[in-house]
């Protein structure tokens, strides 16, 4: 049976992942005033960042449409039997609204939408996972079922530069209530299983990345480990030399895409692994 795997912008997968574990990837809208893209197909990353540090615009996200969703299930539907929507928490976007919509107008192929409960490469590490299940052979049925014990085992922390652009975006409830003490202290934040938290509140940006380092350090069941920046690339370059002193594998180093630095701001850096 021929299974697709489809997910979000907001994954953060390379390019070369992508095209090597035949994903396809629907963008999530970026908008600065008038002017409204699609996130990493319309403006690059670069350009995207340079926009955001000049600060004259602050971008604005929205999810797909559920005809956007359901242009991609057609399109797919004409080589597979079952499509796999895996998507970023629905406790943060839209997006797995809008791909259950679709998901119901349609009868063929059979359409599963998957909450990952995760971002970014929270969100990527599960649909690499699922993309090389489903080369394997495995059913959909089965993939679901290994999603559904990959989930817990998928884990995110980051710290931002600088809080009001996570404020601002109202994603995360009780970033109102430490706003005004987080603008002198930088936040650790955890994702796990749709939920955000604060882990700890460090002085110092720069200390918060080190943070990030020693927490990674410590542990000794990862099987998968990514690095992620937005327009932070000397602190993730810096984060992953100390990283690989300890550990033997590979570590990508990824820049967040448009839809995750808009709400992130410039300056945020990540870590994203799978626990055995």
């Amino acid at each position: 049976m021929r299974v697709r795997i489809v997910t979000d912008s907001t994954a953060d997968l390379p390019p070369g992942w992508i095209a090597e574990e035949g994903i396809t990837v629907v963008p999530v809208y970026v908008r600065f005033g008038e002017e409204v893209y699609r996130d990493d197909l319309e403006i690059s990353r670069e350009v995207f960042y340079r926009r955001l540090r000049a600060g004259r615009i602050l971008p604005q996200t929205a999810a797909p449409s559920p005809g956007d969703f359901e242009v991609v299930y057609r399109q797919l539907g004409e080589e597979a039997e079952v499509i796999l929507s895996i998507h970023v928490a629905s406790a943060f976007s839209a997006v797995c609204h809008a791909a259950r919509l679709a998901a119901q107008a349609i009868t063929r192929p059979r359409v599963y939408v998957f909450d990952s409960g995760q971002v970014s490469m929270g969100l990527g590490w599960q649909v690499r996972y699922a993309a090389r299940w489903a080369r394997e052979g495995s059913s959909p049925e089965e993939i679901l079922r290994h999603l559904q014990a990959l989930r817990p085992r998928v884990r995110l922390l980051a710290t931002v530069e600088d809080v009001n652009y996570l404020h601002r975006s109202g994603r995360i409830d009780w970033i109102r209530a430490f706003a005004a003490a987080l603008l002198h202290l930088k936040p650790l934040i955890e994702v796990h299983e749709g939920r955000a938290t604060l882990l700890e509140r460090v002085r110092t940006w720069h200390r918060a990345v080190e943070r990030l380092s020693e927490i990674a350090a410590q542990r000794t069941d990862l099987e998968a480990l990514a690095i992620l920046h937005a327009d932070a690339r000397d602190a993730a370059q810096d984060l992953a030399r100390r990283l690989q002193e300890r550990r033997a594998m590979e570590i990508p180093i990824l820049q967040a895409c448009p839809a995750i630095g808009a709400h992130v701001g410039p300056g945020a850096v990540g870590i994203a692994w799978v626990e055995r």
